[in-house]
């Protein structure tokens, strides 16, 4: 395969409460023997960095906490990152066109492709695949010469730890294509002896991905390649800019006081956009009605940054003070459970699921989905709840009262439930085309 020069793209352009936990006789970061303070850029190692502000004590045990992981992820982080890493990836495919990408090791063969063709925001390619069990790369890659037509995957992978080989083989991208008009109006001039190739995963180059890639252990074991893997350098300012967390990220580095510069350390700021989606996961925890009800939660940033600033205390730090959210967060989600359990549909499932057998039969025709049944049927329940009680905002006064009167206001309806199931169970037997879109909204749990 002919080489040509590597390109190596660059992402982008552009009420007080006191944790205290720092020793007065052990400063946080270290300092020269004048006393001054040591400042670091992101060095090559920054995810060995120690501190006692991270959990697990260093960066890379902080990156891969459990706890962090889970949390952050009650506020979108995770597919917040993977959603910008594939817009990233797709503005270095454009540029990059008709060049290379960077492999991992500088000997391999780099891979050329004259024409990009994104799959991952077609919400028809990703339905139709998902109906048939395909792998869904991100991006086809073409190649095209005189003698042969080239085709291959490209999938954004800002974790390499969760790259599979399968999903950019060249069986994969066989089966997408034979999906028929979907794909061929997006590769309009495909050839008919078209050469699929097995793909690539685009990475992120950065401190992590160079540490997985060589020790092939993160959450989960590293299985693919380095041949499989090419890498586009991105900094941590530049894969932040559309995000719109930089106010919240400053305010909490601001707390540490690190050495190590997070706009330097693509790693340290992605502790602290993952430390602040946590914090709006607490945020929209502690501010969504009790009682939910198809609610889409709104969030402003910079009431949640405002919010925090009043929590904020120089004896705390990032971590702490996101525990701290979480433990309040943690009270209203034990009371909305509650609630949810006082006010579920008192049908059981196995019950339900007689009663649209005995309909069906009588009307000859296949049964319905117990599940969409129950759906339609729960909404109409919830929605008495929310008639007669609001959405419940937090915090409430006397919250065992507010239980007695669900439960009491449940008990009455008892009666038009029965009915209300009938009618609902016969409408989806009725008419099963329509089964698939209840005129009932779903209850949001």
């Amino acid at each position: 395969m002919e080489k040509r020069n590597i390109l190596h793209w660059y992402a982008g352009a552009s009420g007080t409460h006191r944790l205290s936990h720092r020793s007065s006789a052990q400063p946080s970061h270290p300092t020269d023997q004048d006393g001054c303070r040591l400042t670091f850029r992101a060095p090559s190692d920054d995810l060995d960095f120690a501190s006692p502000h991270f959990p697990g004590g260093s960066l890379i045990n902080a990156l891969y906490d459990r706890d962090l992981m889970r949390l952050s992820d009650r506020g979108g982080a995770s597919a917040m990152i993977g959603s910008r890493w594939a817009n990233l990836c797709s503005i270095a495919l454009e540029r990059g066109a008709q060049r290379t990408i960077v492999p991992v090791q500088p000997e391999t063969d780099p891979l050329r492709f004259d024409r990009v063709i994104r799959l991952d925001d077609v919400p028809a390619i990703s339905a139709q695949a998902s109906r048939l069990k395909l792998q869904n790369p991100d991006f086809l890659l073409i190649s095209d010469d005189d003698q042969v037509q080239r085709v291959f995957a490209a999938d954004a992978k800002f974790s390499v730890d969760t790259a599979k080989s399968r999903q950019v083989s060249s069986d994969a991208v066989t089966s997408l294509i034979a999906m028929g008009p979907a794909i061929e109006r997006l590769v309009p001039n495909l050839r008919p002896d078209a050469l699929i190739e097995d793909g690539i995963f685009l990475c992120p180059d950065y401190s992590l991905t160079r540490r997985l890639l060589r020790t092939r252990r993160g959450l989960q074991r590293v299985t693919v390649a380095d041949d499989e893997v090419r890498l586009i350098s991105v900094d941590a300012e530049s894969f932040l800019d559309t995000l719109g967390h930089g106010s919240l990220i400053d305010l909490l580095a601001s707390l540490d006081d690190l050495p190590l510069d997070h706009h330097g350390s693509l790693s340290l700021s992605l502790f602290y956009f993952r430390l602040a989606r946590a914090l709006i996961g607490c945020w929209i925890d502690r501010t969504n009605p009790l009682l939910l009800y198809n609610d889409l939660p709104v969030v402003d940033l910079n009431i949640v940054e405002d919010t925090l600033r009043t929590d904020v205390s120089r004896e705390t730090d990032a971590w702490r003070l996101m525990l701290y959210w979480n433990e309040i967060a943690e009270q209203l989600r034990r009371q909305r459970s509650a609630i949810d359990h006082v006010t579920a549909l008192p049908i059981s499932g196995k019950d339900l699921r007689a009663r649209i057998d005995v309909a069906a039969k009588a009307a000859g025709v296949e049964p319905p989905s117990t599940n969409r049944v129950r759906r339609a049927l729960g909404a109409w329940f919830r929605e008495r709840y929310r008639v007669q009680f609001g959405p419940v905002p937090p915090p409430v006064d006397d919250f065992d009262a507010l239980l007695a009167r669900l439960a009491a206001f449940g008990r009455s309806l008892r009666p038009g439930l029965e009915a209300k199931a009938e009618e609902v169970i016969l409408d989806f037997v009725s008419a099963p085309v329509a089964a698939d879109h209840p005129a009932l909204p779903a209850v949001i749990q």
